[in-house]
């Protein structure tokens, strides 16, 4: 890797045929594994909902809305939802229609892993880099489910690729362009696109590619271009008129900085520090973390500052921690730059991918974690330095002292035992783990009884390219990869491939149900899984129709609850009204704007939760216009807790 005012950057095209046939078939076996149940990657239904409206709407789509009508949006950016929209306007409404970008975003993600592998430390690096993020567990259950967080992976990969691009040829453009992903990556998931800019600006300091005040004023640059397009959308939800745009859901003031920055930013940390945004308690609390989770309360694990090493999470994510920490240790003594051959674009790009991955795991460590696809944030950075780490162990194993090959054959025994405990501590199916520990164990072997008989024996099989020097390689990156890979070969199980709402392999902690006791692999299921109403559901439509819902334009009713109206809109694409939004406090509508309703004839028909409190606007309206009550329908849906299922239909005409 070396600095350069060109663009003669190593590519895959250039590359021997071996290589490019390597890399041909680990995005083969990515693309299989995350299409083999995509018929059944659904669940997350309020933002099923969101993708459906913004299909049917292009004025919904432009402000990312939860309706077809556009009345409130998401109580997030919804820019991870538009690829989402375009590709159930191209392919209609179905749970692979909504999950295929993800499949298409995982696989760019590898790609860029690849490249990057390639620029930094050649093209073995690379297919070790992309088969690296290919088996991430979370990335192949993730990839595969309509979630917001496979975009913002993406962009942020995409990202980093042109950020070493900037490295490598001191050109301004490919920063330029980083910023923009950075920007991309922002409408995906908000702030934790800029986990990347500290290490930005590392790297450019880092570099050494002109003055001081030339790398200051890089950083500069590409810390505002990426904010600057972080915050386009953000600026044109605010700047529209209120009357123009749909309610900025996540706000109690119809603001779109309170929902971005507040509910979904600082508030997670600190609770209600931000004025305007839907408050820090009931589901959306966020109280202090603590130092350890209880073992007995997986759930809590969210919550705990150790987190990260979690069976819960770092099962999904931390097998390639050893190799990771390793490369780090070892690239810092390679590239410092006080060594004369030390090339200066590698040390950046090793500051840039360390200080992403302690930024992401710091801010992971004291937020909570709902979601267990919150920890692919680190997956990349740890992907790309499994490759350097491989690379490095390479190298250090024709070292001419033999304590450096021990040293490095340590390394490798702590990597082969950590893949064998995380597989116990996951209940990696013994048809997966007895294959994985074996090759674990004998690459150990192997590479070890090589390493310590000496410098000459692997660098005369490398020269002459025999087939230890060839075994080598493979080995090493066997004994690296084996774990995650066998581990990701779950998802052809559909019971051991996460949802839409929890991206997930194998098993939960303490989860015992009769059905995932045993690994059972499905046929590919690629294509299908439409979203159907639930017969008591259906009976509250068809009620709802037989009263005029749905005619001239009229949405088919109003309802306090978005659970219910997120099941219409996926099944039918039909427009229905929603107040409170996701927490069920956001005041969309007020008691003003229902009366209106009432009176001009718009909207007469309200679906009301049973138990709704004496504040719900909802409800207060419609005691108080006198209307008629149509009937009390159980619907199986929790629209207020798990034990209220029921809402009434009224009558409002």
């Amino acid at each position: 890797m070396h600095s350069s005012h060109t663009d003669s950057l190593p590519r895959w095209w250039g590359q021997p045929w071996r290589f490019r046939t390597g890399l041909v078939v680990i995005l083969l076996v990515s693309a299989a594994l995350l299409l083999w149940n995509l018929a059944k990657g659904g669940d997350a239904a309020f933002y099923e909902a969101s993708a459906r409206s913004m299909s049917e709407s292009w004025h919904a789509m432009l402000f990312g809305a939860f309706d077809p009508a556009a009345t409130v949006t998401l109580d997030k950016l919804s820019g991870f939802a538009v690829p989402q929209a375009l590709s159930i306007r191209l392919f209609g409404m179905s749970t692979s229609a909504l999950a295929l970008p993800q499949v298409l975003e995982g696989l760019v993600t590898v790609w860029c892993c690849s490249v990057i592998g390639l620029r930094w430390a050649g093209p073995g690096a690379g297919l070790v880099a992309a088969a690296a993020a290919a088996t991430t567990p979370i990335f192949v259950s993730m990839f595969a489910h309509p979630m917001e967080d496979g975009l913002v992976t993406m962009a942020l990969t995409a990202a980093l690729l042109f950020f070493q691009r900037a490295l490598l040829t001191a050109r301004l453009w490919p920063l330029l362009v980083s910023a923009v992903f950075v920007g991309v990556g922002f409408q995906a998931k908000m702030m934790q696109a800029w986990f990347i800019l500290p290490a930005f600006v590392i790297g450019c300091l880092l570099s050494t590619q002109g003055r001081w005040s030339r790398r200051l004023w890089r950083s500069a640059v590409v810390s505002v271009t990426a904010i600057a397009a972080s915050l386009v959308w953000v600026l044109v939800l605010q700047l529209t008129p209120d009357t123009e745009r749909p309610y900025i859901d996540g706000s109690t003031s119809n603001n779109a900085f309170a929902m971005v920055f507040g509910y979904n930013g600082i508030d997670r940390l600190l609770p209600h520090a931000v004025p305007g945004a839907v408050g820090g308690s009931g589901p959306h609390g966020m109280s202090a973390p603590v130092l350890f989770a209880a073992p007995s309360d997986p759930s809590a694990a969210g919550a705990s500052l150790t987190k990260l090493i979690d069976p819960l999470y770092v099962t999904q994510v931390g097998w390639l921690y050893p190799i990771a920490i390793a490369a780090i240790v070892f690239g810092l003594i390679q590239w410092w730059p006080r060594r004369a051959s030390a090339p200066s674009a590698s040390f950046a790009m090793l500051g840039v991918v360390s200080v992403w991955l302690i930024t992401a795991t710091a801010v992971l460590s004291v937020a909570h974690t709902p979601h267990t696809a919150y920890v692919a944030a680190i997956g990349t950075q740890l992907a790309l330095l499994a490759a350097v780490g491989w690379k490095q162990v390479l190298r250090l194993l024709r070292a001419p002292t033999r304590r450096i090959r021990v040293a490095v054959c340590l390394v490798l025994a702590v990597q082969a035992a950590w893949s064998v405990f995380l597989a116990l501590e996951g209940s990696l199916p013994a048809v997966l783990a007895i294959p994985m520990a074996t090759v674990c164990v004998a690459s150990w072997i192997v590479l070890t009884v090589t390493g310590w008989r000496g410098r000459s024996l692997l660098s005369v099989a490398a020269q002459r390219r025999t087939r230890l020097g060839a075994a080598v390689p493979l080995l090493a990156a066997a004994l690296i990869l084996s774990g995650p890979a066998a581990f990701s070969l779950q998802v052809i199980d559909p019971a051991r491939n996460g949802t839409g709402g929890d991206a997930y392999v194998g098993i939960k902690p303490l989860r015992n149900e009769a059905a995932l006791a045993s690994f059972r692999p499905s046929p590919p299921q690629l294509w299908g899984g439409s979203a159907t109403l639930s017969p008591k559901v259906g009976d509250l439509v068809t009620a709802a129709r037989k009263a005029g819902g749905g005619a001239d334009g009229r949405p088919d009713f109003v309802t306090d609850s978005w659970a219910l109206a997120a099941q219409v809109i996926n099944a039918t694409g039909d427009s229905v009204l929603t107040d409170g939004g996701y927490s069920g406090t956001v005041p969309v509508f007020t008691k003003v704007q229902l009366e209106q309703m009432i009176s001009s004839g718009s909207d007469h028909l309200f679906a009301v939760k049973q138990d709704a409190p004496a504040t719900d606007p909802v409800a207060e309206t419609v005691q108080n216009a006198h209307c008629t009550r149509l009937g009390t329908f159980t619907t199986g849906i929790a629209v207020v807790s798990p034990k209220s299922t029921s809402v009434v239909l009224w009558d409002c005409t």
